[in-house]
């Protein structure tokens, strides 16, 4: 509700012999998609600097040989080591609230339940200022992680931070392309084909809770239907079978009821709606594979620009507020500082339906 219906409001309720009635307040706000960050699959670490050194190890891998029992035994390789190093990227703001906020100004909310004179207060306007900044942070993490998934980069818009970890680690990213809308080849062997090359990737020992891609969706409708990923649900004893195609906007834990989910080829595709300023968390046709239970994904956290954080332990988000000498403002500052990192660039497969 703006300005000037708030006034038409307020002006119903002082016109004599008139009733409105009011409800509660509706607000519009842009979706707040946060599936990555729901999954759990990054680990996350509190630095207390803002440079992190991440460490490799490799090892090689051979059979013993057998040999005569007086002759010389061969000595072991030894092992390869390397490191990245990864710096935090900054990312503060900051708002004020001044008396011109709150003098004479009617609590909007308080309004809409019925209190006709209730004033704003200065806590009220700090407190939703602070809410407002803490959920840009939320969605400045989901973003950045999904921006790893898709390129392996590190989200850093003004470029203060530029990092790609197929680049740091001399990998390539695998890209499996498919026809989802073919009736003629079964897509089966190339998601095969894929969780094939994550198994063989991996190289960690960890246990994988399960094998997630995260779809378009343009990609996640191609492939639910498929002609042939229909026709193999359809071979399933009734009423199993269609009962699974029809259910497959499903929850799973720990996701809600926003989000479709369907298996196949043991794979867990989870369709991604939205984005932030007109990129989408996942681009059109395209989908990303990848394990989950492993180390593969690490977010971390730097201490803020301040002297009571130096070389401590940092926190997710730092809020403060200081009130102007002059007492005519509260100015309001936050900062979170992250950097996520793939330091198993080559579990990700890029799946894409729009590939050649």
């Amino acid at each position: 509700m703006d300005k000037t219906e708030i006034q038409k409001a307020i002006g119903d309720i002082f016109n004599p012999g008139k009733l409105v009635d009011l409800t509660a307040p509706i607000q519009v706000v842009q979706n707040k998609w946060g599936l990555i960050n729901a999954l759990g699959i990054f680990s996350e670490e509190m630095k207390s600097q803002k440079i992190v050194q991440i460490n490799r190890t490799q090892e090689d891998v051979a059979l013993l040989e057998d040999r005569n029992w007086n002759e010389r035994k061969p000595t072991q390789k030894g092992v390869e080591r390397d490191f990245a190093l990864v710096k935090v990227p900054h990312f503060p703001i900051q708002d004020m609230v001044t008396p011109t906020d709150v003098d004479g100004n009617v609590d909007v909310d308080a309004l809409f339940q019925g209190q006709i004179s209730v004033p704003l207060t200065v806590q009220k306007v700090v407190a939703d200022k602070i809410v407002r900044m803490r959920q840009k942070a939320a969605i400045t993490l989901e973003f950045a992680r999904a921006q790893l998934l898709r390129n392996g980069t590190v989200y850093a818009p003004n470029s203060t931070v530029s990092q790609n970890f197929y680049t740091e680690f001399g990998l390539t990213r695998q890209t499996i392309n498919l026809d989802l809308a073919s009736v003629t080849d079964n897509p089966l062997s190339q998601f095969e084909d894929a969780y094939g090359t994550v198994q063989d990737n991996l190289l960690s020992g960890d246990i994988v809770t399960d094998m997630i891609a995260l779809c378009s969706p343009e990609f996640f409708n191609a492939l639910v239907s498929n002609v042939f990923v229909v026709e193999s649900f359809m071979g399933w004893q009734q009423p199993q079978g269609m009962d699974i195609l029809n259910q497959r906007l499903g929850t799973r834990a720990p996701l809600d009821r926003r989000y479709r989910v369907f298996d196949y080829a043991g794979v867990t595709f989870i369709e991604v709606r939205g984005g932030v300023g007109g990129v989408d968390y996942i681009e059109t046709g395209k989908a990303y594979m990848f394990p989950r239970g492993t180390d593969s994904f690490r977010t971390f956290f730097a201490p803020a620009e301040k002297f009571s954080s130096v070389n401590k332990p940092a926190e997710q988000v730092y809020l403060f507020s200081t009130m102007g000498e002059k007492d005519d403002k509260i100015e309001l500052e936050m900062e979170t500082n992250f950097v996520n990192a793939l330091v198993r660039p080559q579990v990700v497969v890029t799946l894409d339906m729009e590939g050649e």
